[in-house]
């Protein structure tokens, strides 16, 4: 079983990625369910205090709609939404028997990062509000008010994908050779759209480690070899421990370098496989 859904694939530069952001564009609720919401919201607030885990609001991009006109060109459409609308429209409460353009669909960011002596780093998730305990790549939300192109002023995913890498593993921009965007996948079982990128960098391992990140998100960075064998048994081993997104990711990425064989061999393997050890 696949936790995930591959919207679009490609291998998109900055200037291949086009976003039309529509601030008018956000869900729109009666004052009934606004109130169910903020209880929910505040219970779940509590419960996170107790269990010492990261959970705070922010305004994020809302997916509204996504074309492809090429491998090399995507359009994204984005209104607005915040955390706290993407925690209650995830919850089972409130997402059964909606469709997704009813719900949150917060549009997140995630990069295969690939150090210039081939390995991948991923992390282990920890004190975080989904998937603690499985594999990830590097990845977080596209915040509204952050992930800004200082130039156009507009939305700026290359941005907020090296804002992320800069605050979990103190890798900085001076350290990228390349940044592509892969393509936009959408994760069914906590609903939100994430753009997938690959990130080379022109450091070895040995130079990452050196790197301070800025926050203490990642206890323990981990690697996988880059390699089509490495990379093929690391997800075949591990699927149902890796994130519903980071699994795409490293897909995509597998997919970029070694073909379609590759991926549809791997993909035909685990979608036999329990989503879940």
């Amino acid at each position: 079983m696949l936790e995930f859904e591959i919207l679009a694939r490609g291998r998109c530069r900055p200037q291949d990625l086009h976003i039309s952001y529509q601030p008018d564009q956000f869900l729109r609720f009666p004052s009934e369910l606004q109130e169910w919401m903020e209880r929910f919201w505040q219970e779940k607030l509590r419960r996170a205090q107790q269990q010492n885990s990261l959970l705070f609001d922010s305004p994020l991009y809302r997916l509204i709609s996504v074309q492809q006109d090429s491998e090399q060109t995507l359009h994204l459409t984005l209104g607005q939404t915040s955390y706290r609308e993407y925690v209650v429209t995830r919850s089972q409460e409130f997402a059964a028997g909606r469709a997704r353009a009813e719900l949150g669909n917060p549009l997140s960011v995630c990069s295969v990062v690939e150090t210039a002596d081939g390995h991948i780093l991923l992390d282990k998730r920890q004190g975080v509000d989904l998937y603690v305990g499985r594999y990830h790549v590097i990845g977080g939300f596209f915040e509204r008010d952050i992930d800004i192109d200082a130039t156009t002023q507009q939305p700026d995913p290359f941005a907020a994908m090296r804002r992320e890498i800069r605050e979990e593993t103190g890798i900085g921009a001076d350290d990228i050779s390349e940044q592509l965007c892969l393509g936009l996948v959408y994760d069914v079982v906590t609903p939100h759209p994430e753009l997938c990128f690959l990130t080379r960098l022109h450091i070895s391992l040995e130079e990452v480690r050196q790197r301070k990140p800025e926050d203490s998100e990642i206890k323990t960075l981990h690697t996988c070899p880059g390699d089509a064998a490495s990379l093929a048994q690391f997800i075949l081993q591990h699927h149902g421990n890796i994130s519903a997104t980071g699994e795409p990711n490293l897909l995509l990425y597998g997919q970029m370098c070694y073909g379609d064989d590759w991926l549809n061999a791997i993909t035909s393997s685990i979608s036999n496989l329990p989503s879940r050890k």
